[in-house]
């Protein structure tokens, strides 16, 4: 593994989750307090966001085989900037709009800033499908031995940028309600520097699909026809679904169980302290385990080990509420998060040459922003109408039904090795 184009790509990726982690603990919070959203509306805003995701992740990602992947970054990223500007704008834009809807007679039954939120929330999913690039960056300058490990390293970006991105946000909070959202600006403008300054290009002109290229293009049915990438892709669906329970409706969830005498200020940093605790797990795991644990299990098997611990993370939350308790709880949230995503990324790669990485990541990412469409508007809605609990009681039996479809596929052929381009 080359470490050093292994590190620029890192710090990149850890800038940018920086800036996204800032506004985590107290999106929600804004969106119920200070716009008046009900907690389906305020879990909506992930579903808004992965939903432009699901449609730009495989346009990035295809774009970034076609024309490289640095160009992509800096272009996506732009755009990031631009939503957190809105975020912070969204009381003095969401008067104006108020004020023009009220104007022309029109009243959508939200305010003026819950609609700044939602479009800031679009751009951003939009922008956000970057991952799939930055993914695709690792894929070309790791080999097949070492890409999970690779991938490992990216996703312990992500985790360091959840660790310091929360924690931040929470202290921010508590100067004000939109401090938050100008910092995740800042952060998010350096990471556009870093990108520009500091990351080479992974994918020479050589390398990428072109109109001019001999072999054409893989059509996506190829994938899609494959029972094995479908499989791995409804593993990564149920997971996900499961997942977004904690994703979409914890800060909630604080706010009425584990600390319901609280102000918001005070709940947003308790959850950022959480959210980093989660962090710093992932990268311990990312970063020190999964080497050795795909050594001895095998990404399939490691799939599985995954699986069992966010059952017991999800198990514990649902029937708790003392905040070391749940804290404690958020640990195999985390080991179990760190373990499944890198292994699942890396046999998803065995099925395409390196001109496809781009696209298959995109795939990957679609089915994962899929389940974070329909996720958290379902956490939101047994939320809202059973109660606070319900969505992580929920993930259990969602995980036993992930559990079974990994088992079929310890049985299923997967390539040892990146094929070759696909001969049409």
């Amino acid at each position: 593994m080359d470490r050093r184009r292994i590190i620029p790509i890192f710090v990149v990726v850890f800038t940018n989750i920086l800036g996204a982690g800032v506004i985590l603990p107290i999106l929600p919070l804004v969106a119920e307090g200070q716009f008046g959203a009900t907690a389906l509306q305020a879990t909506t805003l992930a579903a808004v966001f992965f939903a432009a995701q699901l449609v730009a992740a495989p346009w990035l990602g295809r774009l970034s085989d076609k024309y490289g992947r640095r160009p992509i970054l800096i272009v996506s990223q732009i755009g990031t900037v631009f939503s957190f500007i809105l975020f912070s704008l969204a009381e003095p834009l969401g008067g104006a709009l108020g004020i023009a809807l009220e104007g022309w007679g029109l009243d959508w039954g939200v305010s003026g800033g819950l609609v700044i939120l939602y479009l800031a929330r679009l751009l951003d999913g939009v922008t956000g499908g970057n991952i799939t690039t930055a993914q695709a960056y690792i894929t070309d300058i790791s080999s097949e031995e070492n890409r999970a490990q690779a991938l490992g390293t990216l996703s312990a970006a992500f985790g360091l940028g959840f660790i310091f991105g929360p924690a931040f946000g929470g202290f921010l909070a508590g100067v004000s309600l939109t401090a938050p959202f100008i910092g995740a600006a800042i952060i998010t403008s350096g990471s556009v520097l870093l990108t520009t300054f500091m990351l080479k290009e992974s994918l020479p002109p050589e390398a990428r699909q072109s109109t001019e290229n001999n072999r054409p293009e893989v059509p996506l049915r190829h994938y899609l026809q494959n029972h094995t990438i479908l499989l791995l892709f409804l593993i990564t669906f149920v997971i996900t679904l499961a997942f977004s329970a904690l994703q979409s409706t914890f800060a909630l969830y604080a706010e009425r169980v584990v600390f319901p005498e609280a102000e918001n200020a005070v709940v947003a940093r308790n959850v950022g302290f959480v959210l980093t605790l989660i962090g710093l797990v992932t990268v311990l795991t990312q970063a020190a385990l999964i080497k050795p644990l795909v050594a001895r299990f095998g990404e399939r098997r490691l799939i599985l080990l995954g699986q069992m611990s966010l059952i017991l993370a999800f198990a514990g939350i649902a029937t708790l509420s003392h905040p070391l308790m749940i804290a404690l709880f958020t640990v195999p949230v985390a080991f179990g998060n760190g373990v499944n995503v890198p292994s699942l990324q890396s046999l998803i790669t065995r099925f395409g040459d390196e001109k496809s990485h781009g696209r298959l990541l995109g795939l990957y990412q679609s089915s994962r922003s899929l389940a974070l469409i329909v996720g958290p508007v379902a956490a939101g809605f047994v939320f809202q109408a059973i109660s606070p609990r319900a969505p992580f009681a929920l993930a259990v039996p969602l995980l036993l039904i992930s559990i079974g479809l990994s088992l079929f596929l310890q049985r299923r052929p997967i390539p040892t090795q990146v094929r070759r381009p696909v001969e049409l």
